[in-house]
C-alpha cells in the first residue's frame, strides 16, 4: 500500500467507515428538523380534541404562535357570552370561510361567504337569534363557519365576524381516534 492510501485510509477511514458515516448523517438530517419542531411545538401548540360532531376531525394542533390566519384554516377562540354556561369554559374551534375584503351576504335564512353558504337553523332563528348582517370584512375581521350545518358560528350575530385579537390558535387537523373509542379502551 502506497504512503498516500495509507495517508487517505488514514484521514477519510476505510470504505465500511465511510458508509456507516453516511448513515449517521442522513440520520441525524432527519432527526434534527422533527426534534427541532416538536420543540416548538410544544413551546407554542397544544392538541385540541374536538367533542362534538360540528367539525370532520377528532383532533386539531393549534398554534398560538405566529397567528396566519388563511381561508380554510382552523381557528380557536373564547365562546361567547350566549353560549350555555356550562359549555363557556371550551373554546370554540371553526373553520375560516372569509378573510379581511370579503363581502358577507345575508338573504333571509342564509349567510354567504365566498360561495360558501349557510341556513340558519330554525330552531335558533325561532328562538330570536339573528343572521350576522351582511357586510365587506374589515382588515381584523375573519368569518368562520363550522363544517356541519347545525352549529353556532360566524353567520349569527351572537358570534358574528371574529377579531384578529381575539383568535386564541391557528391550526390544522390531526388523524386521531374520537374520544369514545378513547374512553372504551379503559373500560
Amino acid at each position: 500500500m502506497s504512503e498516500t492510501s495509507r495517508l487517505h485510509r488514514i484521514i477519510w477511514g476505510n470504505p465500511e467507515t465511510r458508509a456507516k458515516r453516511g448513515r449517521n448523517r442522513v440520520l441525524i438530517a432527519l432527526f434534527v428538523p422533527v426534534f427541532m419542531l416538536t420543540l416548538y411545538g410544544l413551546a407554542f401548540g397544544t392538541v385540541v380534541l374536538n367533542g362534538t360532531s360540528s367539525l370532520p376531525d377528532n383532533a386539531y394542533f393549534m398554534l398560538r404562535w405566529p397567528k396566519i390566519v388563511l381561508e380554510g384554516s382552523y381557528i380557536a377562540f373564547k365562546s361567547p357570552d350566549a353560549v350555555d354556561e356550562r359549555f363557556r369554559e371550551f373554546d370554540f374551534i371553526k373553520r375560516v370561510a372569509g378573510v379581511p375584503g370579503d363581502e358577507v351576504i345575508t338573504t333571509g335564512n342564509r349567510v354567504c361567504v365566498n360561495q360558501r353558504c349557510r341556513t340558519l337553523q330554525a330552531s335558533l332563528v325561532a328562538r330570536g337569534v339573528e343572521p350576522t348582517s351582511s357586510m365587506v370584512l374589515e382588515r381584523d375581521q375573519f368569518m368562520a363557519f363550522a363544517d356541519s350545518e347545525d352549529s353556532l358560528d360566524s353567520r349569527y350575530a351572537v358570534i358574528g365576524p371574529i377579531r384578529f385579537e381575539t383568535i386564541e390558535a391557528v391550526g390544522f387537523p390531526i388523524p386521531f381516534p374520537h374520544w369514545k373509542e378513547i374512553r372504551a379502551w379503559f373500560h
